[in-house]
């Protein structure tokens, strides 16, 4: 099984010829500002292709995130309304039955 590590962020990006490494990084929790470090935990390294084939596959991941959050957004909406329309026909209905 692979191994996960969680990362708070990108700390340095370094570029030598065609290589690229990108360094993650954990933030440590601290009250007051100046307690908070950061660490490196891991050090990704691969072609700029590479990094580009990657970037748009996470670019993707985020825009179908979003349209997904859109759509719950509108169904939550729509069935919120319906709940309205609802109560006011039982409000008519019973103000006929009065």
């Amino acid at each position: 099984m692979a191994q996960e590590i969680y990362v708070d962020g990108v700390g340095n990006i370094s570029i030598q010829g065609p290589v690229i490494t990108l360094s993650f990084i954990r933030t440590s929790q601290g009250a007051k500002p100046e307690e908070t470090k950061d660490h490196e935990v891991v050090k990704l390294t691969m072609t700029g292709q590479n990094l580009v084939k990657m970037t748009n596959i996470l670019s993707n991941t985020l825009k179908r995130l979003a349209e997904r959050n859109q759509e719950m957004k509108v169904k939550s909406d729509l069935s919120d309304s319906g709940k309205d329309l609802k109560n006011d026909l039982k409000e008519k209905k019973s103000k006929t039955v009065n």
